[in-house]
C-alpha cells in the first residue's frame, strides 16, 4: 500500500511504550550520523514503528528537547513515504548539534542513517 504524500505518521506506526523503546535499544543496531543516532531492528511481519528521543543530559532543556525531536519528526515525516510499512522498528536519537544544524545537513544525516539501515527505497525518478 502506498502512503499519500504529505501524510502524518499515524498512531500505528509510533513507538510509544517504554518496553518498546528498551527492546529496541538492547536488541536493535545502531547508525550513528552526525546530528542523530538511529537505532534499527528488522521485525519481519510487524507494522514498521518509529520513535523519536531527546535526552536532558545530550540535549538540554525541555524547550530544546521538543525542538531537537520536532526537526527529526518532520524530517522524517517527509521521507515516511519511502520507508515500508512492514519490517522495522525505528528509534532516532538526537544530539545536541541537531538544534543548529542547517536543515539540509540534518535531512541527510537522517536519510544516510536509515539507508544503512535498509529502511528507506531510493527516489523515484521520472
Amino acid at each position: 500500500m502506498t502512503r499519500p504524500a504529505g501524510e502524518r505518521i499515524g498512531a500505528e506506526h509510533r513507538l510509544t511504550s517504554s518496553l518498546d523503546f528498551a527492546r529496541l535499544k538492547s536488541e536493535g543496531t545502531p547508525f550513528r550520523g552526525s546530528h542523530c543516532l538511529l537505532v534499527a531492528r528488522a521485525c519481519p511481519g510487524e507494522s514498521t514503528r518509529v520513535g523519536f528521543v531527546a535526552s536532558k543530559k545530550s540535549v538540554g532543556q525541555a524547550v530544546d528537547r521538543n525542538r531537537a525531536r520536532r526537526r527529526l519528526r518532520e524530517i522524517v515525516r517527509r521521507r515516511w513515504s519511502r520507508v515500508p510499512d512492514t519490517g522495522y522498528l525505528l528509534m532516532f536519537v538526537a544530539f545536541r548539534s541537531a538544534l543548529t544544524a542547517a536543515h539540509q545537513d540534518l535531512a541527510s544525516d537522517v536519510e544516510r542513517a536509515l539507508s544503512a539501515a535498509g529502511a528507506l527505497a531510493p527516489l523515484e525518478t521520472a
